[in-house]
C-alpha cells in the first residue's frame, strides 16, 4: 500500500522504530533494562481501556506488540455509537431537517474522535518518554504529510506533560510554499510561543561529495579516480546528495558503472561518464527512470 495514500503513516513509522527500541527482543542490544521494559508495559496496560488500545494498534500497528492484548479495564464509550450513526445517516435519504440534525451529529463524534485519538497518542508518549533519558521522534518528507499527521503533531508538541521528547521534523523547503499546511502549521505553533529551531541543510561542497561517493562504491575517497567521478557528478548537480546517488544510479544502469568481479571493486570509463554527466541534466536523469516504470505506473 502506498504510503502516501495512509493518513498518519510517518508518524506511526517513527512510532514503530520506537517500540523496535523498547521491546524485548532488542532491549539487551541497546541497553535497556527487563526492569524498564516491563514497567512500561505495566503502565500500558493499566493506563488505556480496550477501545484506546485497539484504536492505538489500528493507527500505530508496529506498536502492537508493545500495547499487548491482555485483559484491560472496559471501556466507558459505546464503540459503535458512531458507526450506528453513519449507518442511519446512509440509510436515510428522506429525513431532511433530521438528516441535517445527525451530519452535525456526525461532524462533532468524528471531532470527539480524532480529540479521543490525539489524547491516548499523548498518554503513550508520556508513558514511553517518562521512563527513558530521552526520546528523537524523526518524521521525514513531512512536506508530503497529510493532514491528520500534521494536526497529531501539533497536538504533541502543545503538550507540555510528555517529558524528554524531541521532534525532528525533515522537508523539503522548495515543496513548501507559504499556503502549504505544513507553513501553516509552523506559523501556528510560533505564534503559540513554540520554539521551533530551523535548520537549513544545503547542497554538499566538493570535499563533502568525494566520501559521498566513494561510500556508495565501497571505495577509497583517496583514489583518484573515485574523485575524478565525484566532482564531475557534484558539477552537474551542485552537490545536491540526492540527485548525485541519482546519476550514480543511472551509470550502474546504463552500464556505464560496472563492477569488475576480477579486481573486485566498481569501475568506469572517464570520458563515457563525463560525456553522459555533460549532455544530460537532472531532469532528463528523472524522465527516463520514470520511462522505465510500469506503464500503469507511469499513469499514476
Amino acid at each position: 500500500e502506498d504510503k502516501l495514500l495512509r493518513p498518519l503513516s510517518a508518524f506511526s513509522d517513527a512510532m514503530t522504530s520506537l517500540a523496535k527500541y523498547i521491546t524485548a527482543e532488542h532491549n539487551q542490544k541497546v541497553g535497556l533494562s527487563t526492569a524498564t521494559l516491563t514497567l512500561i508495559r505495566d503502565q500500558i496496560q493499566n493506563e488505556f481501556d480496550e477501545e484506546d488500545a485497539e484504536q492505538l494498534r489500528r493507527i500505530l500497528p508496529g506498536c502492537a506488540e508493545l500495547l499487548g492484548l491482555g485483559p484491560r479495564r472496559p471501556s466507558l464509550f459505546c464503540p459503535s455509537s458512531y458507526a450506528d450513526k453513519v449507518a442511519l445517516f446512509r440509510s436515510a435519504p428522506q429525513l431532511g431537517s433530521a438528516k441535517r440534525r445527525l451530519r452535525v451529529s456526525l461532524t462533532l463524534a468524528g471531532k470527539e474522535s480524532i480529540a479521543r485519538m490525539h489524547y491516548a497518542v499523548r498518554r503513550l508518549l508520556k508513558i514511553i518518554c517518562s521512563q527513558l533519558k530521552g526520546v528523537v521522534l524523526l518524521i521525514d518528507d513531512l512536506q508530503w504529510s497529510d493532514t491528520a499527521t500534521l494536526d497529531l503533531l501539533k497536538s504533541i508538541v502543545l503538550d507540555e506533560e510528555i517529558p524528554r521528547l524531541l521532534i525532528v521534523g525533515a522537508y523539503r523547503e522548495d515543496e513548501v510554499p507559504d499556503h502549504h499546511p505544513l507553513a501553516f502549521h509552523i506559523r501556528e505553533l510560533e505564534q503559540m510561543n513554540v520554539t521551533i529551531t530551523k535548520i537549513r541543510i544545503g547542497n554538499l561542497s566538493v570535499d563533502y561529495a568525494i566520501p559521498l561517493v566513494a561510500e556508495a562504491l565501497g571505495m577509497d575517497d583517496d583514489d583518484s579516480k573515485v574523485k575524478s567521478l565525484a566532482e564531475t557528478i557534484h558539477r552537474k548537480t551542485e552537490g545536491n546528495p540526492f540527485f548525485m546517488l541519482m546519476f550514480l544510479r543511472s551509470l550502474y544502469d546504463e552500464k556505464l558503472l560496472q563492477y569488475n568481479i576480477g579486481v573486485m571493486k566498481w569501475t568506469w570509463d572517464d570520458d563515457a561518464v563525463n560525456s553522459k554527466i555533460v549532455t544530460d541534466n537532472v531532469a532528463s536523469v528523472l524522465v527516463d527512470k520514470m520511462n522505465r516504470l510500469q506503464e500503469d505506473t507511469q499513469k499514476m
